[in-house]
């Protein structure tokens, strides 16, 4: 994985642990920003080659809407630096591309930083 000089991606997840108010007395984790966040700390050097932020589940998600507007504040998102692309984005904010999903995150953090794929 190489570095240079553009701004590293914002990778959003949910904190490892929230509650919801809709289901008061419970803890809960988010399966999607806990794969990921299997992967920060699975694959070597991932995590310095991005800027993660862990959301509280609460609404509004001021943080993600200050990035990437308030249409779609559901993580994990993946938000790309301006200008640089990839055939997983599925969505876009003031001409910032934006991945929705685990698995989509995966599979563009692969096509951008080179990191492995699942086995099938």
């Amino acid at each position: 994985m190489a570095e240079d000089a553009t701004p590293k991606p914002i990778l959003f997840l949910l904190d490892r642990e929230f509650e919801d108010g809709q289901l008061p007395g419970q803890r809960f984790f988010c399966r999607h920003s806990l794969l990921l966040e299997g992967a920060l700390s699975s694959i070597d050097g991932l995590d310095t080659h991005l800027d993660v932020r862990r959301i509280g589940f609460a609404r509004p998600r001021r943080e993600v809407i200050a990035e990437i507007g308030e249409q779609d504040q559901s993580l994990p998102k993946l938000v790309l630096p301006q200008g640089v692309h990839s055939e997983h984005a599925n969505g876009a904010h003031h001409e910032r591309l934006y991945v929705s999903g685990a698995e989509p995150i995966l599979a563009a953090l692969n096509g951008l930083l080179g990191i492995p794929v699942a086995h099938p």
